[in-house]
């Protein structure tokens, strides 16, 4: 079991004090020395100058004036030293007093911030420790205790909101899923082919579910900000091309556009497919009947550029950015599929924090979105083998 240490208020009055005993010390210790050289000068002088005859240098009671006076000096410094000694442990005494309550005053912000930090808890975000005087370390202090205070609020209340709307989208296809299974087995007359309907409809349920429950997890890790393994090198052209392959259908009525350069960046192959992967889907996804997908990646000095533009209704600048947040849907898309989970660009975005890049949305004129993922590599690196060729 530890024990437990003075209070940083003790040991700073504990340090005053040393000083001013320490100083006090050497201060005494000097007096009496340059005293003592003095008296010493007197002495040789009076050697080298006497007096002018017999009778000046000695008193009518036998004792030479140079006598008296090391008497007289000796008993002078024997006083002083013991003053000396007496003020250093009266001013000692009294800065133990002085040095406390200085302390007090020195950590008086301390003892503010601990209070009000203690009456913060998880209901209270919003309140915050808003010390005033002068701007010295402690206001600093304070001041990023009140800006980390605002970070932990905004995370918070994502994750509450994140939470809600999570319960809602599980909600959601568990019920129909009951009511279809419900419905099918309260009819005693249900045939083999009412009974497969019900089946598959719970099942489509039961799979968009688990499609939310895996969106979920895969932003878990992005957000997690630990990669699950060290960093490797990730051919960004084939994963790209990997991505549009999954997604390209020949009667799916778009025209894509496909323009690749060559290029390799550290990162979790993973979680970057994954990104990238969301938004080719949500180009095709979000579009109009014979519309038009274009792919393209290009690099520009310490960064990595993944470019992927649709056609698609008209999106208004102010909402462009809010697709970006958790289960945030276009209902006019190209198919009207339930297909989506509504977490697709927010699943890219925490990517693309996790591996220091940005993430942005720009409505097209004429309709449809410019979704631009960057992924920094402070030396951008071409891969040691040729890439897949992509289908144009």
């Amino acid at each position: 079991m530890s024990r437990r240490s003075l209070s940083v208020r003790w040991r700073l009055t504990l340090f005053y004090t040393a000083v001013v005993a320490i100083s006090g010390a050497v201060l005494l210790f000097l007096v009496y020395g340059l005293t003592q050289g003095q008296d010493r000068s007197q002495r040789v002088s009076s050697t080298l100058y006497p007096g002018d005859g017999p009778a000046a240098v000695r008193l009518l009671e036998g004792t030479t004036i140079e006598e008296a006076r090391d008497q007289a000096a000796g008993s002078t410094m024997a006083q002083l030293v013991h003053n000396g000694w007496l003020a250093l442990l009266i001013v000692t005494a009294a800065s133990i007093g002085i040095g406390w309550l200085v302390a007090g005053r020195v950590l008086r912000p301390v003892h503010v911030i601990t209070a009000r930090a203690q009456t913060i808890s998880a209901d209270s975000l919003d309140e915050r420790i808003a010390l005033g005087g002068p701007r010295d370390e402690l206001r600093e202090l304070a001041d990023t205790f009140d800006a980390l205070l605002g970070r932990v609020q905004q995370t918070v209340s994502s994750e509450r909101r994140l939470v809600a709307t999570m319960s809602h989208e599980l909600r959601t296809p568990l019920a129909n899923q009951q009511a279809a299974l419900d419905v099918a087995l309260a009819d005693p007359d249900a045939d083999a082919v009412e009974l497969r309907a019900a089946a598959s409809t719970a099942l489509d349920q039961s799979r968009r579910a688990a499609r939310t429950i895996d969106a979920l997890l895969m932003l878990a890790r992005a957000q997690s900000g630990q990669a699950g393994r060290p960093p490797v090198d990730v051919d960004l052209r084939a994963t790209v091309t990997d991505a549009v392959d999954q997604v390209r259908r020949p009667d799916d009525g778009l025209t894509w556009e496909v323009d690749l350069d060559e290029v390799t960046v550290p990162g979790e192959p993973v979680l970057i497919s994954r990104a990238v992967t969301n938004l080719v889907h949500n180009a095709a996804h979000h579009n109009v009947p014979d519309g038009q997908v274009s792919v393209a990646l290009w690099l520009t000095p310490g960064e990595a550029h993944v470019v992927i533009q649709n056609t698609g209704p008209t999106v208004p600048a102010d909402a462009a950015p809010d697709l970006v947040l958790p289960f945030r849907r276009r209902a006019d898309d190209r198919t009207g599929a339930d297909e989506g989970v509504g977490l697709g660009l927010t699943v890219v975005r925490a990517v693309s924090d996790h591996h220091g890049g940005r993430l942005t949305l720009t409505p097209r004129s004429g309709g449809g979105l410019v979704v631009e993922l960057v992924l920094p590599d402070p030396a951008v690196r071409r891969p040691t083998s040729p890439p897949p060729t992509t289908a144009r």
